[in-house]
């Protein structure tokens, strides 16, 4: 059986390698990796084993994504009679392959992104549902995004079953089965994801917000692992006067404890995926920092209350931020620090 995995994230294909050892272990797996930016090939390196049948690369610029129904023809047509196709994202490159394949869809986890597609499906209205313009009839790009309608979800989310779309719960077994004894730590690990412009509006509230985790937490240090987008400098600069070490790990945080071979005392965030994954994988104690309505985008409010409600049915523990808080630690505070 050959199967093809598309993935365009260290997250995507960490999911698309757990899919693949559970399901398909004796099968023919063929991967193609799609990339913007040199870090997402970096931190993917641990998932780009001799178990692929073939590894393809595929960058991402504005003439490649022009022109893909054209380059990728070749590679596309060795891909005929794939029995399943998985998929880290729905659009562009993606739905091109999925509506030229007959294979079985499934669509895997991109962080958050699967709870917000899944509540989408049932809308016509929905801005998923994306159909070729003149441009894409030119280039060969079959973008349609109708074959959603039968497509499945291999997630770690407890999403509910809906007509014609079967969900198989990740619970991560086959890295689980593979992770040997690991020393427990006294860390705490908070999980940055790019919440700035996102899930709050300003700095001063992203800094309030730190603070409350600090004071949460007890003070203790904190280790902050920056979010593969984020800059290092600028957020050691931002969190100047809390005890957070801000660092950023090789690959994805799900593989680096294995790698240091312990793990946490906890782990937090304010809403990344990495989270639910970790308490998963590391049976740890998970705890989310819900920001106040106030601070959130008006463009974003919606999807961040979907997946702060999935957070809790999943169990995580959500903590309400208080929006009155002062901006900044006062003077003597800092100097504490």
């Amino acid at each position: 059986m050959i199967n093809l995995y598309i993935a365009s994230s260290p997250l995507q294909l960490f999911n698309c390698v757990e899919a693949r050892d559970r399901f398909h272990p004796d099968d023919e797996n063929h991967l193609l990796f799609v990339y913007k930016k040199g870090i997402d090939l970096e931190q993917a390196r641990p998932l780009l084993d001799e178990r692929w049948a073939s590894k393809a690369f595929f960058k991402w610029t504005p003439c490649s994504r022009l022109l893909y129904g054209f380059t990728l023809k070749g590679y596309l047509k060795r891909f005929k009679t794939s029995e399943n196709l998985y998929l880290g994202y729905p659009f562009n490159i993606r739905a091109h392959f999925a509506n030229s394949l007959d294979a079985r869809v499934w669509i895997v986890d991109d962080g958050n992104y699967s709870v917000w597609l899944a509540g989408q499906l049932a809308n016509p209205e929905a801005d998923i549902w994306r159909h070729p313009s003149v441009i894409d009839r030119l280039f060969r790009r079959r973008v349609s995004t109708e074959y959603l309608q039968r497509a499945g979800f291999f997630t770690t989310y407890l999403l509910a079953q809906s007509s014609g779309h079967e969900v198989i719960f990740n619970d991560f077994r086959g890295l689980r089965a593979n992770l040997g004894r690991l020393s427990q730590s006294e860390e705490v690990i908070f999980i940055g994801s790019p919440v700035i412009g996102n899930v709050v509006r300003t700095e001063a509230q992203f800094f309030a917000l730190m603070t409350q985790v600090s004071r949460y937490f007890n003070s203790r240090v904190i280790r902050y692992v920056a979010h593969r987008y984020e800059d290092v400098d600028r957020l050691r600069d931002l969190l100047e006067g809390l005890p957070f070490e801000v660092v950023r790990f090789s690959t994805l945080i799900e593989l680096q404890f294995v790698l240091d071979g312990h793990r946490p005392l906890a782990v937090a965030s304010v809403m990344s995926s990495a989270l639910l994954n970790l308490g998963l994988i590391y049976d740890l104690p998970m705890t989310a920092f819900r920001v106040p309505d106030a601070w959130i985008p008006e463009c974003r409010k919606n999807a961040v209350d979907v997946v702060y409600e999935q957070m809790e049915k999943d169990g995580v523990s959500v903590v309400p931020v208080m929006e009155q808080y002062p901006a900044e630690l006062p003077i003597s505070e800092k100097s504490e620090a």
